[in-house]
C-alpha cells in the first residue's frame, strides 16, 4: 500500500483529522496508523508535520479562492467587491470548521514559509487588494493604499464572522447575513463608496 500511497490521499485523511481536532489532532504517527502505513511512507511526501499542516491550510485557501472567484462574474468593480464580501461569508458559513482552522487557530508553519507578512502574499488576500484597487481606479472608492484598505476590510469581515461562528452574536443565520451585508455597505461608504454595487 505504501508504494502506491498518493499525496492527495494523505491530504484527504489528514484534512479530516485536522477539521475534527485542529492542528493538535494531526500527528504523523496517528495519521499513519489511521491509513495503515508506516510514518516513513508519509515522510516521502511531506518533510515534517508542519509541512503537512501547511499543505492542508493551502488546500483550504484554494477552496476559499474558488469561492472568491465567483464574484468576477459581476459586471462592475463595485459589484465585484461586494460579491467578494458575500462569497467570504458564504465560505465561512458553509465551511465553518475549515474557516476556523485557517483564520482562528494557530497552525505551525515550515521554516521556509514563516514570516510576518506571509498572509499578505496569500492569493486570497491579493484578490481583495485587486478588487479594491480596481474600485479606486474606477472612482468608486477613495483609497490611497489598496493594501492598507484591504487589511481594514479583512479585519472587519473576519471580526464579524468570527464572533458569529463563536456564538458570540445572539442572532440566527438569516439575521446575521443581513447584519453582515449592512455592515459591509457602511464600510464601503466609509471609503467613499455607495455600497450598492454601483455602475462603474
Amino acid at each position: 500500500m505504501a508504494a502506491g500511497l498518493a499525496r492527495e490521499r494523505i491530504l484527504v485523511e489528514a484534512g479530516e483529522l485536522f477539521l475534527a481536532g485542529g492542528p493538535e489532532g494531526v500527528t504523523m504517527r496517528g495519521l499513519a496508523a489511521r491509513m495503515g502505513v508506516t510514518p516513513m511512507a508519509l515522510y516521502r511526501h511531506f518533510d515534517s508535520r508542519d509541512d503537512l499542516l501547511g499543505a492542508i491550510v493551502e488546500e483550504g485557501h484554494a477552496v476559499f479562492l474558488r469561492y472568491l472567484n465567483r464574484s468576477l462574474a459581476e459586471a462592475t468593480p463595485a459589484a465585484r467587491l461586494l460579491a467578494a464580501g458575500r462569497q467570504y461569508l458564504l465560505f465561512a458559513l458553509e465551511h465553518p470548521r475549515r474557516y476556523a482552522v485557517m483564520f482562528m487557530e494557530h497552525v505551525p508553519q515550515p521554516p521556509e514559509k514563516k514570516g510576518a507578512n506571509a498572509w499578505a502574499d496569500a492569493a486570497t488576500f491579493r484578490f481583495l487588494v485587486d478588487r479594491i484597487r480596481e474600485c479606486a481606479a474606477a472612482g468608486v472608492l477613495t483609497v490611497e493604499d489598496p493594501e492598507a484598505a484591504a487589511l481594514s476590510v479583512w479585519a472587519h469581515v473576519h471580526g464579524l464572522v468570527s464572533l458569529f461562528l463563536a456564538g458570540k452574536l445572539p442572532v440566527d443565520r438569516t439575521a446575521f447575513e443581513s447584519l453582515y451585508d449592512e455592515s459591509i455597505q457602511r464600510l464601503m461608504r466609509g471609503f467613499g463608496g455607495g455600497g450598492k454595487g454601483g455602475s462603474r
